[in-house]
C-alpha cells in the first residue's frame, strides 16, 4: 500500500494529467477514479469491487413480458445484490436458470442475446460480466408451470413462432434441468416465487 502511494506521488506530474484527461473522455465521473488507478497499478484491477455498476443498466423487470432474444440485459433497480441471493422484483426475467440452492430454491440470472452474422437468431447467451454480482434466487412454486422448449424428455422440438417452449412439463423435470445450469428461459416471479418457467430455444 505505501510502496504504491510513493509510487503515484513519484509521477505525480504525469499522473495528474492522466486523471483529467480520464475524466474527460468518460461520460460518468464515478467510473473514472478506479480506472484511473487501473491504468497506473494492474493491482488496483483487484480492488474494483465495482463491477456491478459496469455496463449501462437495462429495462428493468416488469409484468411486460421481454423479448425473447433482447440484447440488453434487465436491471432490477433497488435490489441490494450485497446482501446475498434473493428472489428479483416480480416481473419477468428473460435469464438463465443456473443451480439449485436445495430442493426448492433456484438461482438464476439475467441474460441477454449476443447476434451473430447471418440472422436475427444467429448467436448465444451471455449473462452479467464476470466478477458482476447481479444474480437472483427464489423457491420455485409448488404449481409452477414450466414449458419445455426440447419436449419433457429433452428429445423433442417443442416451439412456438418466438423460439418459446409449449410442452408443459412437471416441476421435477424443470428443477432437474436448472441443476444441469443450462436453462435459458423467461422467468416469471411472483410474491418472491418462481411461478412460471419458458424456455427459450437456442439451437
Amino acid at each position: 500500500m505505501l510502496s504504491l502511494t510513493a509510487c503515484s506521488g513519484a509521477s505525480g506530474t504525469s499522473a495528474a494529467p492522466t486523471v483529467t484527461t480520464t475524466v474527460t473522455v468518460t461520460a460518468a465521473p464515478s467510473p473514472a477514479e478506479p480506472s484511473a488507478a487501473a491504468s497506473d497499478a494492474p493491482a488496483a484491477a483487484g480492488t474494483t469491487p465495482s463491477p456491478r455498476k459496469t455496463g449501462k443498466a437495462g429495462p428493468p423487470i416488469t409484468d411486460k413480458t421481454p423479448s425473447p432474444f433482447g440484447e440488453t440485459l434487465q436491471s432490477d433497480p433497488g435490489h441490494d445484490f450485497t446482501k446475498g441471493l434473493s428472489p428479483s422484483s416480480d416481473g419477468v426475467v428473460r435469464g438463465q436458470l443456473v443451480a439449485m440452492h436445495d430442493a426448492n430454491v433456484a438461482e438464476y440470472r439475467p441474460i441477454k442475446f449476443v447476434k451473430e452474422y447471418g440472422g436475427t437468431t444467429n448467436g448465444h447467451f451471455e449473462g452479467p460480466p464476470e466478477g458482476d454480482v447481479m444474480a437472483f434466487a427464489a423457491p420455485i412454486a409448488k404449481d409452477v408451470v414450466f414449458y419445455s422448449a426440447v419436449g419433457c424428455d429433452g428429445d423433442d422440438q417443442t416451439i412456438n413462432g418466438e423460439y418459446l417452449g409449449t410442452e408443459r412439463c412437471p416441476r421435477d423435470k424443470l428443477i432437474l434441468r436448472t441443476d444441469k445450469g443450462d436453462l435459458r428461459a423467461l422467468i416469471t416471479v411472483r410474491g418472491g416465487q418462481i411461478v412460471e418457467v419458458r424456455e427459450i430455444y437456442a439451437a
